[in-house]
């Protein structure tokens, strides 16, 4: 099995159930949220799971070929930006970038985006 296909069998499967998750229950994204925003060891703790995660991607798997190489690659990235910024930011940072999403439309929109994404990736690494 190569890289590709296995990281976006798991790629795919997370961000779909995750984006249908904020889909279905955009209150308690808002409220996870909040919590993020109100603890010092939840940013730090995410955001060392999101450099490691990100680092494991990009490690094994920096292609850009085709659109599904791309989107694991690009989200690879994310995650590295994301680890760092949890990691480095102050955490009043932290929580003017979490105000952005805290009403339900924009929760909705990111989960409609979410779900595009995670089930393209797991039909391409599934099904394709």
């Amino acid at each position: 099995m190569s890289n590709t296909l296995m990281l976006t069998q798991i790629i795919g499967i997370y961000v779909l159930v995750a984006s249908l998750s904020g889909l279905f229950y955009p209150e308690r994204a808002k409220e996870a949220l909040k919590e993020v925003t109100k603890s010092y060891i939840i940013p730090y703790f995410d955001g060392a799971i999101a450099l490691i995660v990100g680092l494991l991607i990009i490690l094994t798997h920096n292609v850009w070929n085709t659109l599904a190489e791309t989107l694991v690659s690009l989200i690879g990235w994310l995650a590295i930006l994301e680890g760092i910024a949890m990691l480095l930011l102050p955490q009043q940072s932290l929580i003017a970038f979490a105000r952005r999403f805290e009403s339900s439309k924009v929760v909705r929109i990111w989960s409609i985006i979410g779900v595009i994404i995670g089930a393209y990736l797991t039909y391409v690494g599934f099904f394709a």
